[in-house]
């Protein structure tokens, strides 16, 4: 009746037991919601364990901690390239682009769509979640905080070049 199933393991409080209202061992979810957002809370799930079926320790911590890696550094990226943006010019292309990181910012970027993509066909939400945030990270630490000083330059192709490779890895990437 059905061609794919997926099956979780259970989310226990952080000390291993079960999660229990009478014991109070843990964070009301909607608070959580409200201090971290709810991408944030859904993306610690899929990237958890329990989505292998097996189960899973549900720590406050660790999900502050996809927040900062995931959510912020990708939020903190766009607002990096927001002052920019009105600069954006269709007739420079990414892939026409001839500076070492945009070649890699891209290539990464197809690479990490393939793995995303095939993953989440396979219903490995671990592994495509892990490549995400990978790519985030390498998006952030590598491409933007190695091309800062090209988004500065006052003029020159170089310069439109980084802005427009840098939109389409947002816009593709949110994709």
């Amino acid at each position: 009746s059905f061609k794919n199933v997926a099956t979780t393991g259970v989310v226990l409080a952080e000390d291993g037991s079960k999660m229990s209202k009478s014991k109070g061992n843990y964070t009301d979810p909607l608070l959580n919601v409200d201090v971290f957002g709810a991408d944030a809370l859904r993306f610690y799930m899929m990237e958890s364990v329990v989505m292998q079926a097996e189960d899973m320790k549900f720590s406050d911590l660790e999900l502050r901690e996809m927040h900062n890696r995931v959510v912020n550094i990708l939020w903190n990226t766009y607002r990096f390239y927001e002052p920019y943006k009105d600069e954006y010019k269709d007739e420079y292309k990414p892939e026409d682009s001839t500076n070492v990181l945009d070649q890699w910012i891209l290539a990464k970027l197809e690479e990490s769509s393939k793995v995303i993509t095939e993953s989440l066909e396979d219903y490995n939400t671990v592994k495509a979640s892990r490549e995400i945030r990978d790519f985030i990270t390498e998006f952030s630490t590598w491409y933007i905080r190695r091309s800062r000083d090209r988004f500065r330059e006052s003029n020159g192709e170089d310069r439109l070049y980084v802005i427009s490779t840098t939109y389409f890895v947002l816009l593709t990437f949110s994709k």
